[in-house]
């Protein structure tokens, strides 16, 4: 392999303001990163804690006839064993979840995937706890399970949850859709215009099958946590994304007010969606409730893959087209493997209404399954459903170009949508910026020096351009603005949101000091404590930059307007007279005449001022047509790809990638492109080899990153480069950490198809999945009946 280059980020030529944002400043605890001070869950402790294991089901779906735990109780060391027998006798919340509460904390009547929590074990250390694990009996009787989404589907699929849906309030959706007596774990449709007038209209129509597995985040801190249990009050130390939902769900499984719970998060080594809800917080609490002493959990690397991972998916796509390229019409059936439980599903499977990608389609009809499996549960994952969705969507629009002998790139340049146009929810397209993104990409790639495949002997190149669009959450953010007395004025940020490596902390710093006019070396930001800090629902889905700096600038406007009034009093100056600037309180006019931020606050004897910001956009979809409002923000990408291919052996080499981004108004630019670099790696991987394996049994076979691959420096690109599109006249942050994982996987499969000259519908794309569909191109130029065969029609 060739040596990597990296370019540079390439922003747009605005000028770089002064201000606080705009500005690559290091992160604020890049010193303590440097040289290992950073703190982690994973290195905390409390004194006498105790040590904790899990024993884990080793069968697919199984009822569970019997447990005794005597062996393991009797062992020296051990302090408590945790057995569904507790959860009985104690009358606790038998089962938890975000939006279906399908859990309980470990396995009471039967088992739902291998690796399900069936007891656990505090004792004096780790060894001592993972030998008491190997001393409980439980007597099992195997149960036929599903693997597949679809065959899930089938009215005499076995059924992984039986009876009556708990369902949290509000969730009208998963009460019309989540049925008992089925396998669904919510279903999203989607209708506009009329499916069938619109394949009428097409002269080309393309349909296929795609695939993509689970995948693991492979977060470098693995799940970990602390829990302290003392006279009904509960404090949790956590490495997760999401405190004040662990706070809920553990409060809802002692019956407590949440005001009972205490969660606290220090910096996350890692987190990718891999650390949202309550994952092992539920057993170590428990345990902590039996034994009256803190206890520590912390699974090795071999379980973090069955905590959770990202969903598998099947796609059934079709697609319509007249001669010029103008789309008339797609049809798209989507079946995510949610595994044995609910996690982030119900929310996750509405991101279907992304299966028509970024483009002008007239009719439509999506339906997008949630679907139980007997496999390890599926839950957030960096991209949040979009990346399934895009690879069939994007494979798709390289197909169809083929079939209308059109090039790819001029056909998504057709059927971008422009400013205003409706996306398939209906909503207006706020912002496109599609041309200039696209026009970039193909301009890097080299798309019009030449022929698109290019052959040399056994080694073939080719290009590939892809556009996709993003969403982002609507979920609220609250935050707290201190003010103090101290010299001119320091400024603390009081917030929810969870560091882990993105660089938040540095970002919601940046935008109160150019709210509030002062050096970004007088603001601090706290860590997430929810007995502390105000709401924050979690840290994922590109929405802390935009939706909690929006609060942390009301936050600082609301300190301003107080320092406003404050300075009226003590100058007897009319508050429209006076303007905030540069940490000072200014009478319009006449700058002598001023006070600090720090002297307004100590003359005023406030001690200090205390500013709140609420941010919380909101979005609804109609249950039956899914048009409404799907997201705050829409988020488009474009990537260009080049591979070479050896079509003797099946390997290939990306040679060049480069990914371009729209991102509003920018922060902290050196961020912007580590975040979309680290979603290229992200996508790289998940094209090239990752894939979590499991055998006819249902069992995992690659629990380690010797059979589990993930990418290192030495897969990537020759050439990679990050284009962050900022325009002059934008007001609103937009959220890039995840918005170029998606267009990764169909570029690269993009460019391997069209330099084999035969589909790729499966992923991950190795070597073997080359040679088969090699195979299969020569049996079909050997055969005239399969040559005549197509997945085209006119």
């Amino acid at each position: 392999m060739g040596s990597n280059t990296l370019s540079p980020v390439t922003i747009s030529d605005r000028p770089v303001s002064t201000s606080a944002p705009n500005r690559s400043v290091p992160m604020l605890d890049a010193h303590a990163r440097v040289v290992g001070r950073v703190g982690y869950t994973e290195e905390f402790s409390v004194p006498g804690m105790l040590h904790a294991r899990i024993l884990r089901s080793p069968y697919a779906h199984a009822r569970i006839n019997a447990i005794d735990a005597s062996r393991a109780e009797a062992l020296d060391g051990v302090s408590v064993v945790l057995t569904r027998d507790d959860l009985v006798d104690a009358g606790l919340g038998m089962r938890y979840g975000p939006y279906l509460r399908d859990r309980s904390v470990v396995a009471t009547e039967k088992t739902r995937f291998v690796g399900d929590p069936v007891a656990a074990v505090a004792a004096i250390n780790e060894e001592v706890a993972g030998e008491a694990i190997e001393l409980i009996d439980v007597g099992y009787e195997e149960l036929k399970p599903v693997f597949d989404p679809v065959v899930a589907l089938d009215p005499d699929a076995p059924l992984v949850h039986e009876g009556p849906r708990d369902i949290v309030p509000d969730r009208h959706d998963l009460v019309a859709r989540s049925k008992e007596g089925t396998n669904i774990v919510n279903l999203f449709t989607q209708r506009r215009g009329d499916i069938e007038d619109g394949f009428a209209e097409a002269d080309v129509i393309v349909e296929d099958v795609y695939t993509s597995p689970p995948v693991e985040h492979v977060p470098l801190e693995s799940h970990n946590c602390i829990v302290d249990v003392r006279n009904d009050r509960i404090t949790i130390w956590s490495s997760t994304q999401s405190p004040f939902l662990v706070q809920q769900q553990i409060a809802h499984i002692f019956g407590l007010p949440s005001s009972d719970v205490r969660v606290i998060v220090f910096t996350l080594g890692g987190g990718y969606g891999n650390k949202l809800n309550a994952q092992l917080e539920p057993i170590a609490a428990l345990l902590s409730w039996k034994a009256r002493q803190a206890v520590r959990l912390a699974v090795k690397r071999e379980e973090s893959f069955l905590v959770n991972v990202q969903h598998g998916i099947t796609v059934r796509i079709r697609t319509g087209a007249k001669s010029d390229g103008r789309l008339t019409a797609h049809e798209a059936t989507c079946y995510y493997n949610c595994g044995a439980y609910a996690n982030e599903s119900p929310n996750l499977i509405t991101r279907g209404y992304a299966a028509t990608g970024p483009y002008r389609v007239p009719n439509l009809k999506t339906d997008s399954y949630g679907v139980y499996t007997n496999l390890v549960p599926a839950g957030a994952f960096r991209g949040f459903g979009i990346t399934q969705v895009a690879w069939p969507h994007e494979r798709q629009m390289d197909l169809l170009a083929d079939a209308l002998d059109m090039d790819p790139l001029e056909l998504r340049s057709k059927n971008v949508l422009g400013e205003g146009e409706p996306f398939t929810t209906g909503e207006p397209f706020p912002e496109s910026h599609y041309p200039e993104l696209l026009d970039e990409v193909a301009r890097r790639v080299g798309w019009a020096d030449g022929p698109l495949v290019v052959a040399d002997g056994h080694r073939i190149r080719a290009k590939s351009v892809v556009s996709i669009v993003k969403g982002g959450s609507a979920m609220p953010s609250t935050a707290m603005v201190k003010l103090n007395g101290d010299g001119s004025g320091s400024l603390n940020l009081v917030v929810g949101s969870v560091e882990m490596g993105q660089g938040v902390q540095t970002a919601l710093a940046q935008i109160a000091a150019e709210e509030a006019g002062l050096p970004i070396e007088s603001v601090r930001v706290s860590e997430p404590d929810t007995m502390l800090t105000p709401y924050d629902h979690f840290t994922a889905a590109s929405r802390t930059t935009f939706v909690m700096g929006n609060a942390v600038q009301r936050g600082v406007q609301e300190v301003k307007r107080q320092l406003i009034d404050f300075t009226s009093e003590l100058l007897e100056v009319a508050s429209e007279d006076l303007v905030v600037t540069n940490g000072q309180v200014e009478v319009v006019g006449d700058p002598g005449q001023s006070l600090s931020f720090g002297e307004v606050v100590r003359k005023a004897r406030r001690g200090n001022i205390i500013g709140h910001g609420f941010f919380g956009p909101t979005t609804h979809l109609d249950l039956e047509t899914g048009q409404g409002k799907g997201s705050t923000q829409w988020h488009p990408a474009a990537v260009s790809c080049e591979v070479e291919v050896d079509v003797e052996t099946g390997k290939y080499e990306v040679i060049q990638l480069h990914a371009a981004v729209y991102v509003g108004r920018m922060i902290n630019p050196r961020f912007c492109e580590l975040q979309v670099e680290g979603s290229i790696l992200f996508g790289l991987g998940q094209a090239l080899f990752e894939e979590l394996d499991f055998d006819g049994d249902g069992r995992p076979t690659n629990l380690n990153l010797s059979d589990y691959m993930i990418p290192s420096f030495l897969d990537m690109p020759r050439q990679m480069s990050v284009f962050v599109l900022e325009t002059p006249d934008a007001k609103e942050v937009h959220g890039i950490g995840e918005t170029a994982v998606p267009p990764i996987r169909p570029a690269i499969g993009n460019a391997v198809s069209r330099a084999i000259g035969i589909p790729i519908r499966d992923l991950p794309i190795t070597p073997e999945r080359v040679l088969l569909a090699l195979e299969e191109r020569r049996q079909r130029e050997r055969s005239p009946v399969i040559a005549g065969e197509g997945r085209s029609s006119r």
